[in-house]
């Protein structure tokens, strides 16, 4: 069973974080253990989706090191590394016509040639900046990013 395959029970965690579960739901700030939170983040990104031929197209360097066999399995790789590296496992889900629309910035830029398109992008730092690729999408990231900022006045 790998990592990916397997959670933790909550009071597991609950416990490695030394914390109960009335804490859990409370506005309060907690320490961990940087381990702890690097193998959370690793179950989460195992279940993101993943595709070979797109990390390798866009990461030269890591399609060299793996013609090289210096990584072996590239899947493994993105988990263990590249996903904290800022690198992405599959093609981004931009809407070319929503994007550039709904940053005028980037839509611009596109025109002028300083970035190819909306995707490239979005790889390259949109998605850092937390803009969002899709409307449908527009919800979840709000959410994260008011997680993320300590928004107090969402719950």
């Amino acid at each position: 069973m790998s990592n990916s395959e397997y959670v933790p029970h909550i009071d597991l965690v609950l416990q490695a974080l030394r914390i109960n579960r009335e804490r859990l739901n409370s506005r309060s700030k907690i320490a961990i253990d940087a381990r702890l939170l690097r193998g959370m983040l690793q179950a989460l990104v195992a279940t993101q989706p993943f595709d070979a031929a797109f990390y390798r197209a866009t990461y030269p360097d890591i399609a060299a090191a793996a013609d090289e066999g210096q990584i072996p399995d590239l899947h493994q790789h993105y988990i263990d590394s590249g996903y904290f590296e800022g690198r992405f496992g599959a093609p981004p889900p931009v809407d070319e016509a929503f994007y550039t629309t709904q940053y005028r910035d980037i839509g611009q830029a596109v025109l002028r040639g300083d970035v190819a398109s909306g995707t490239e992008h979005y790889l390259r730092s949109g998605a850092a900046e937390g803009r969002v690729p899709r409307a449908d999408l527009r919800a979840a990231i709000d959410s994260w990013m008011a997680l993320l900022r300590d928004d107090s006045s969402r719950g």
